[in-house]
C-alpha cells in the first residue's frame, strides 16, 4: 500500500514563512526591551548625576531653550526607574529666568521609552512667567507657542508629547506687555495635562490676588487633524474651552482681556464654554450670575447699568453662520425696569454661490421699553438710535417667529407670525420728504403711531391677516385729522391685506370701536 504525501501549497509556504519572521521579530523586540531595562538599572541609574550636563544639552534642543539642573538622582523601585530633578531653570531668548522648578519626578514606560519621552512628568511648586510681548505672541516659561505651522514648533511639539503632565502648588506670573497692564500673580497653580495621539485634555485651577475673587477653574478638551505630524500646532486644533469662576471682579478683568468696553463696575459669577476650529474661537456660551454691571460701550454713548444679571447668552459666528441667543435672560436697568425673563434666537447664514441668503428669528416675553433703553446704550449707529427715540417703543412681544430668505433688508420671501400687547409706537413725520414742505394749513401725514394696541399677525410677503384690540388706548394719525390724536375706549377688528406686485388690497371687516365721543 503506497501513501502520498500531500505537498505543501505555496500560500501555506509564504504564512509558514511569515510566522516565523513575526516571531523572530517579537523575540528580538522583547529582547531589545529586557536590554533596555537592563541598562537602565545596572548603567544609567547609578551613574545618573555624570549625565547631568548632557541631559541639559539635550532637553534645551529638545524644548528650544537654554536648561539648567541643580541635581539629579535615581531611584529603581519597579520594572522602570523614577528620576526626580531639582532646582531646575528654564531661560527666555533674553537669558531671563522664565521657570523655576523646586522638584520634578519623572517617570518612564515602553512606551515613553520608544518615543523618547516620559510616561509622566509630576513638577512641585513651580515658579513660572507667562508673558505676552508687545507683538502679540505668547511665551509661557520662555517658550514661544505663538509660532505657526512653518516655524520652529519644537517646544510646544515637546510638551504636548508628554503622555501626563502634572503641577502642584505652582506660582504663575503673567506679563502683558501688549496693552501695558501690572503684572498679574497667580497662586496655588495646579495644572494637568494628558495628550495622546491627536487628543489634548488640559485643566487649570488657581487662585487670583485678593480683590479679584475665588479660586477658579479653566479646562480645555482639544483634538488635532488626523493627519497632523506635529502636537504642538496648536493653531489648527479643534475643540471646547470652558473656564468657571465663582466670583469675578470683571472690571479687573477688562485690564488683561480685550473688551470693547470701558467697564466701570461689574462683578458676580460666570460660567463660559468657547469652541474652537482650527485654533480659533468660532462661539461659545456663557451662563451669567452678575450683581452688578456699568459699562460705556461706545463714545458718546451713555452708560449701560444693570444689576441682578441673570441667564443664559451664547453665540457663534463663522464665514458659513451667525447665530445669537439668550435662555431665561433676566436683568433690572438703572431706571428699576426689569427684564422678564424672556428668549431670543436669531440666525443668519450668508448666500453662497446660487443658494440666497436666509435667516430665522423667534423670542418670546421682550420687553420692548427695555430692549430700546438697552439699545440707546449699544454701538447701533446713529440711524437705528435715531429710529427709537422717536418711535419709543413699549409693550412685550408675548411671541414672535420670523423666517425670510434674500437679504435682511429686502427680502425676497418671508414668514411671519406673532403676538404683541399693551404696543405703543409714537407717530413720526419725515420732515424731509415734499408732503413735510405743504403749508402748515395741511399738516403732512405722517406714520402712525398707537398706544395699548393688542394684535395677533400672520403674514408672508403676499399677503396677511392681524387681530387688532385696544381698551383705554389711543391712535395717532398725524395729518389725518386736525387733532392727530384719537382717544380709544374701545377698539377691535380684524385686517387683511393682499398684494400683487406694487398693488396692495386692504380690507378692514368687523371694527368696533368707542370712545367720548362715539
Amino acid at each position: 500500500m503506497n501513501v502520498t504525501t500531500p505537498i505543501p501549497s505555496r500560500l501555506l509556504k509564504m504564512t509558514a514563512v511569515t510566522a516565523r519572521w513575526l516571531l523572530g521579530l517579537l523575540i528580538a523586540a522583547w529582547l531589545v526591551f529586557a536590554l533596555s531595562v537592563v541598562v537602565l538599572h545596572a548603567w544609567i541609574v547609578p551613574r545618573i548625576a555624570d549625565y547631568r550636563g548632557a541631559l541639559e544639552q539635550q532637553a534645551g534642543k529638545a524644548i528650544g531653550a537654554p536648561v539648567r539642573i541643580g541635581s539629579i538622582t535615581a531611584e529603581s523601585k519597579g520594572l522602570f526607574p523614577t528620576f526626580e530633578l531639582r532646582d531646575v531653570v528654564l531661560q527666555d531668548a533674553q537669558q531671563r529666568d522664565a521657570l523655576r522648578l523646586a522638584r520634578v519626578v519623572a517617570s518612564v514606560s515602553p512606551r515613553s521609552l520608544w518615543h523618547l519621552s516620559f510616561e509622566q512628568l509630576y513638577i512641585d511648586r513651580p515658579e513660572a512667567e507667562v508673558r505676552l510681548d508687545a507683538a502679540g505672541r505668547l511665551h509661557v516659561a520662555g517658550l514661544d507657542l505663538s509660532k505657526d505651522g512653518g516655524e520652529d514648533t519644537r517646544s510646544a511639539d515637546w510638551f504636548f508629547s508628554q503622555r501626563e503632565f502634572v503641577v502642584e502648588r505652582g506660582t504663575v506670573r503673567w506679563t502683558d506687555e501688549k496693552r501695558g497692564a501690572p503684572p498679574l500673580l497667580l497662586n496655588d497653580v495646579r495644572f494637568v495635562s494628558r495628550n495622546s495621539a491627536r487628543r489634548h485634555l488640559m485643566r487649570l485651577d488657581a487662585t487670583p490676588p485678593a480683590g479679584w475673587g475665588e479660586r477658579f477653574t479653566v479646562q480645555g478638551d482639544f483634538r488635532q487633524p488626523l493627519l497632523s505630524v506635529r502636537s504642538g500646532n496648536w493653531q489648527t486644533w479643534d475643540g471646547q474651552l470652558y473656564a468657571e469662576l465663582p466670583r469675578i471682579d470683571v472690571t479687573r478683568l477688562g485690564q488683561y482681556v480685550t473688551l470693547d468696553a470701558r467697564i466701570r463696575e461689574g462683578n458676580g459669577a460666570l460660567r463660559a464654554w468657547v469652541d474652537v476650529d482650527d485654533g480659533r474661537p468660532v462661539g461659545g456660551a456663557a451662563d451669567l450670575g452678575l450683581a452688578r454691571v456699568n459699562a460705556v460701550l461706545g463714545e458718546a454713548l451713555e452708560p449701560l447699568v444693570l444689576s441682578q444679571v441673570t441667564g443664559r447668552l451664547a453665540v457663534h459666528s463663522s464665514d458659513d453662520l451667525f447665530a445669537f441667543s439668550t435662555r431665561d435672560l433676566q436683568f433690572t436697568t438703572g431706571s428699576g425696569m426689569r427684564w422678564p425673563g424672556g428668549n431670543l434666537w436669531f440666525q443668519r447664514v450668508p448666500a453662497k454661490g446660487r443658494t440666497p441668503e436666509s435667516g430665522a428669528f423667534r423670542a418670546d416675553r421682550l420687553d420692548l421699553g427695555a430692549l430700546a433703553l438697552i439699545a440707546n446704550r449699544l454701538p447701533l449707529g446713529d440711524e437705528a438710535h435715531q429710529v427709537i427715540a422717536a418711535r419709543a417703543p413699549r409693550g412685550l412681544v408675548e411671541n414672535i417667529d420670523v423666517a425670510w430668505q434674500g437679504p435682511l433688508e429686502t427680502p425676497r420671501t418671508y414668514q411671519a407670525k406673532g403676538r404683541v400687547t399693551q404696543l405703543s409706537l409714537a407717530s413720526s413725520v419725515d420732515a424731509s420728504t415734499p408732503a413735510a414742505r405743504i403749508a402748515q394749513a395741511r399738516p403732512p401725514v405722517g406714520v402712525p403711531g398707537v398706544r395699548g394696541l393688542n394684535a395677533d399677525f400672520e403674514m408672508t410677503q403676499a399677503g396677511g391677516t392681524a387681530s387688532l384690540g385696544i381698551v383705554d388706548g389711543a391712535l395717532d394719525l398725524p395729518g389725518v385729522f386736525e387733532g392727530p390724536v384719537l382717544p380709544l375706549t374701545q377698539f377691535s377688528g380684524n385686517l387683511r391685506w393682499k398684494r400683487d406686485g406694487e398693488r396692495i388690497t386692504l380690507s378692514v371687516p368687523d371694527v368696533r370701536f368707542s370712545n367720548a365721543d362715539a
